[in-house]
């Protein structure tokens, strides 16, 4: 009898949950779908090199000499092979307005605001973007598949900032901005006719 109870008021809970216009409105906006990327960056930045220039190389004498040609691309399959090592994946997901508000009220803080006369412009746009990029990135995975899944401290960051080649830290920048800066992705989609305008 109490087990029958139970079920009956169990599928009442259900049927409620399933009408029309009940929904936990919190629950549903927090954090569940911002757009997400995974980028690929590389650490070794000798091995890019040097795998650029044997690339220059190597077209230079494609046509020319088939045993010279034969040998550089040897040799540039092994600094392949090293750079290879270097690899990390990084899964990015962009972050709500709240995010960008507590990062900015932070860097106005540490650095002052733009309208202060002892703000420091160079080092609140570094927190500013270096805070933003920890707060979009949700794990990492190296060449042997370890993965850190736990969020990266602005100091963290900033070390890794500071570590990492120009043109990697360059792809986390541009996939953050694309990521939580860029506006207007309904806009587009009701523009280009995906949407209802109303």
């Amino acid at each position: 009898m109490e087990n029958e109870q139970l079920l009956e008021e169990t599928i009442e809970m259900v049927k409620e949950a399933r009408k029309p216009g009940n929904f936990n409105l919190i629950d549903t906006i927090k954090g569940r779908a911002y757009p997400e990327r995974e980028v690929t960056v590389y650490t070794n930045a000798d091995a890019a090199f040097n795998l650029v220039e044997l690339d220059e190389e190597m077209s230079k004498v494609a046509d020319k000499d088939l045993e010279r040609y034969n040998a550089l691309e040897a040799q540039a399959q092994e600094i392949a092979e090293e750079l290879q090592k270097s690899k990390l994946t990084f899964l990015m997901r962009g972050v709500g307005q709240g995010i960008i508000e507590e990062i900015t009220d932070k860097a106005n803080v540490l650095y002052k605001k733009p309208e202060d006369d002892d703000h420091d412009p160079e080092g609140w746009f570094r927190f500013y973007v270096t805070a933003l990029i920890a707060a979009n990135i949700v794990r990492v995975t190296d060449a042997e598949r370890n993965v850190h899944e736990k969020q990266l401290n602005i100091d963290e960051m900033m070390e890794i900032r500071n570590n990492l080649p120009a043109d990697a830290w360059s792809v986390l920048i541009n996939t953050m901005q694309k990521l939580t800066l860029a506006s207007g992705y309904f806009k587009g989609l009701t523009d280009a006719g995906f949407l209802p305008k109303s």
